[in-house]
């Protein structure tokens, strides 16, 4: 990043500071963040002792499913490194809460707001030896000042969408890019590598999707008919959906019901917030849900067929045993969320024409045959159809779905590698 343009992005911090300084008071005073967590944003981080004969690592991770990432990562260095000292920051709440889930983790902390005082605080308190971003987490004090520190900077699981990459380009061609003070990336897709290279990065790899290692939840074995289904109904899963995909699938799922009686559905929203918007879409398409939340204590099957997951953490086993799975985020342009999650039990997916979050991912399992995308909620009837009328040729789709996740493992030991290889450079 050019020396002008990154002492304007410095003022222009500064200059908004009053406004974050306000805000966070607000969520401290309605008990949203404790000062510990405000201290945090401010450089406050865990004073660490000096990490003796080993190294520190700290790995950012924006939010809860970054944290998913960072766990799988943790898992597989400290399987190549037992000795490693592993520290996690965040930005979100949620995602500080399921950092300190994690085993191996030394600290969990929030990552500091990018003000050159509070960036030299936290490097200072954590004493890291190399620093690793989750995905897209370019922040140019951050990277400038650990690099002038001597500590290594990588991105992992560095992945760039067509919007960012436009976005992060126009920037780079007048400012230059923090991508260009980047010791390495390890890319998901080849795509992805082209867009960083093209920012300027330097040691750019293509180690793969972290997301492909992650193991089945624990304790798996009922999936879909723990959660307010009977054995013998065909459950779709419409996973992590955003405003107006419900109504498109609770639409759907009430037609379909008069040729597939014993449908059922289990609709997870992208943001717990929401709740009661999805709701309401569910019902205005004449379908009765419960609550997950409320509905779990009954112990029988919900009366309608119908449960919004209201709760976190359940969505990636519900996916075992469903008939198929709707992978939200994909109807509108957002980019669609993680079809994943549904590949690995063995579940077929159906998803719009907005997969750029997932892109190779989606283009191989449309092309194995274990997913099929739309055009639209107009075609989201027959797609569904297509397999809830041949129970073998969704058998064979769901084998296809779990094909492609066990051809594309692997990510994790790869991207170990890399990053143990930048800590053992010379500072």
């Amino acid at each position: 990043m050019k020396p002008a343009a990154h002492a304007l992005y410095t003022a222009a911090l500064y200059l908004f500071s009053p406004a974050l300084a306000v805000y966070y008071a607000f969520k401290v005073r309605k008990r949203r963040m404790g000062f510990a967590g405000m201290a945090e944003r401010f450089g406050g981080a865990p004073a660490l002792p000096p990490a003796g004969g080993e190294s520190r690592l700290w790995l950012h991770a924006v939010s809860l499913g970054e944290m998913g990432v960072a766990a799988i990562l943790v898992r597989a260095l400290k399987e190549k490194r037992p000795g490693l000292r592993i520290v996690l920051s965040t930005v979100t709440e949620t995602g500080r809460e399921a950092a300190f889930r994690i085993p191996g983790v030394e600290a969990a902390f929030y990552l500091p707001f990018d003000f050159p005082f509070a960036v030299r605080r936290a490097l200072g308190r954590v004493r890291p030896d190399g620093l690793a971003l989750i995905e897209t987490e370019l922040w140019p004090n951050l990277i400038r000042l650990a690099g002038e520190g001597g500590i290594p900077v990588a991105v992992v699981n560095g992945r760039l969408s067509e919007r960012s990459f436009r976005g992060h380009r126009r920037f780079a061609a007048l400012a230059g890019s923090p991508a260009e003070e980047l010791s390495g990336v390890a890319a998901r897709e080849e795509r992805d590598a082209r867009r960083f290279e093209a920012l300027g990065a330097r040691r750019v790899l293509v180690t793969g999707n972290l997301k492909y290692d992650a193991p089945l939840p624990a304790g798996s074995g009922a999936g879909a008919r723990s959660h307010g289904f009977e054995a013998g109904d065909a459950v779709i899963v419409a996973g992590s959906t955003h405003p107006g995909e419900e109504a498109a699938v609770a639409k759907a799922v009430r037609v379909l019901r008069s040729r597939h009686p014993s449908l059922g559905l289990l609709l997870a929203p992208r943001r717990l917030q929401r709740a009661d918007e999805a709701e309401a879409a569910l019902r205005a398409e004449g379908l009765t849900p419960v609550r997950w939340s409320a509905w779990s204590k009954e112990g029988r099957p919900a009366p309608d067929r119908v449960v919004l997951l209201d709760v976190m953490g359940k969505l990636a086993g519900a996916y075992e045993g469903a008939a198929l799975a709707f992978i939200g985020g994909s109807l509108i342009p957002h980019g669609g969320q993680n079809p994943i999650e549904a590949a690995r039990w063995g579940v077929p997916a159906v998803f719009g024409p907005h997969m750029q979050n997932f892109a190779e991912v989606a283009e191989a399992l449309v092309r194995q045959g274990g997913a099929i995308q739309v055009e639209g909620p107009f075609a989201l009837e027959m797609a569904f159809e297509t397999w809830l009328s041949d129970p073998a040729a969704r058998a064979r789709a769901g084998g296809a779905a779990r094909d492609v996740v066990e051809a594309n493992q692997g990510a994790a030991a790869r991207t170990a590698d890399f990053l143990l290889g930048l800590l053992e450079k010379p500072r």
